[in-house]
């Protein structure tokens, strides 16, 4: 897998979706489809587009869940909130999902990894990187 596949699966990852595909499967008029299609995601029904990917086929085998704790004070003087930071999070590349949780921990990630030394880099220079997050703990999926 090379760099034009990595691009061609975050592609298809982010849900890009052509309206003339929807007008044939559904037989229905280009114009409709596109008025429809305009006011479901106005409306909050459709919220984003996302690809169906086996992560594991494209490369990506290893799958964590990395706890992240943060200082509330730093954000604060950074004029950052746990939404903020958890948006800058989501925008690292092999970042798929993430929340503001409550528990112990702050913020929980899901990441994809080729590998540990994969996961270790995304870690080190991507999660625990950022501003305001102060402890992380990752726990490694097994199946």
């Amino acid at each position: 897998m090379d760099e034009i596949d990595e691009e061609l699966i975050q592609t298809v990852d982010s849900g890009t979706i052509k309206y003339t595909a929807l007008a044939k499967k559904t037989n229905a008029p280009l114009s409709t489809v596109h008025f429809r299609m305009k006011r479901l995601e106005k409306d909050g029904v459709i919220r984003h587009y996302k690809g169906e990917i086996d992560w594991k086929k494209a490369g990506f085998p290893l799958t964590a869940f990395i706890f992240v704790n943060t200082d509330v004070n730093l954000l604060k003087k950074l004029g950052k909130s746990q939404e903020r930071l958890l948006k800058e999070l989501l925008s690292t590349a092999y970042v798929r999902e993430g929340y503001v949780i409550t528990g112990d921990e702050d913020i929980l990630l899901k990441v994809i990894a080729k590998d540990s030394a994969h996961l270790k880099e995304t870690l080190l220079n991507h999660i625990d990187a950022k501003e305001g997050v102060v402890k992380t703990k990752t726990v490694i999926v097994l199946n």
